[in-house]
């Protein structure tokens, strides 16, 4: 009889035991949760910043101490002004600026200009010309060959004549070196008024006298 007591009893204390519990831990990680890197606006395209054309020369830039040499020569001793030619404005780096006028009212503008030196040579200059007309640059044997012998006072020098592409534009000028300087003389303008003053503006230097 005892031992079916203790059966009993050993009974009744395990079925009255409770069910475990199942325990739930939310883990959380020590490091910060990763944030997304803020979204970068885009950035406006940077336009490249061109490089010089080879057909536009830029224009001729002198020294404060090639200004003040050009100062000290004497201006020419110009000859009679032909007709149509009017005094122009002053200009501190000229020795003379005429304006002269062609058919349809067509104007352009005479500058005289004097610099120790070559100021950069035949080829800089010319094609600095050629690029202030639009004109692509050309090579040396090319300005060589286009040199037409003109006279300033009696000194030999070089004529360059040229006219842009569209038939608009004109320049007509003549280099002179002197005593270790080089004179420049331009027309530059409407073609009609360049082509129109182009026997005159050679009779004019030719009859003038450099200093």
């Amino acid at each position: 009889m005892r031992p079916l007591l203790l059966l009993s009893a050993s009974l009744l204390v395990f079925g009255c035991k409770p069910a475990p519990q199942v325990a739930r831990y939310e883990v959380k990680s020590d490091a910060a949760p990763a944030t997304a890197a803020p979204a970068t606006a885009p950035t406006a395209p940077v336009a490249a910043t061109p490089a010089p054309s080879p057909a536009v020369a830029a224009p001729m830039v002198a020294p404060a101490s090639m200004k003040a040499e050009a100062a000290g020569f004497d201006a020419p001793k110009w000859a009679k002004l032909p007709a149509g030619w009017s005094v122009g404005p002053e200009n501190s780096m000229r020795k003379a600026t005429w304006i002269v006028s062609g058919p349809n009212d067509s104007k352009a503008e005479i500058a005289v200009t004097v610099f120790p030196g070559s100021v950069g040579g035949l080829t800089a200059n010319v094609n600095r010309w050629r690029g202030q007309i639009g004109l692509p640059p050309a090579s040396p044997d090319e300005i060589s060959g286009s040199a037409k012998t003109v006279k300033v006072g009696g000194i030999e020098s070089q004529r360059f004549v040229m006219t842009s592409t569209d038939g608009k534009k004109s320049v007509d000028a003549v280099l002179t070196a002197k005593d270790g300087a080089t004179w420049f003389f331009k027309m530059n303008g409407e073609t009609a008024a360049v082509e129109a003053n182009g026997a005159a503006f050679v009779a004019f230097l030719s009859a003038s006298q450099l200093p």
